[in-house]
């Protein structure tokens, strides 16, 4: 009976010690945009218009941008 339990408790250990470290390294970049659309209106012609953008990152991890398309 003790050899059983004492098993049993290894077991939760180890299964508790898994899901710690997998807890640990579930840190990850997560991209925050407030606003993603923009309307510039009428413009007349030949005018050049730009707006900014907050990107945030509100992960744990690193953010990186290596692409940006205008879309």
């Amino acid at each position: 009976m003790k050899r059983a339990v004492f098993f049993f408790g290894m077991m939760v250990l180890m299964v508790l010690g898994v899901i710690f470290m997998c807890q640990a390294q579930a840190g990850e970049p997560k991209v925050l945009i407030p606003e993603t659309m923009w309307d510039f209106g009428l413009i007349p012609t030949g005018n050049v218009v730009s707006h900014y953008y907050l990107i945030k990152n509100v992960g744990t991890d690193t953010l990186k941008i290596e692409k940006v398309r205008p879309g």
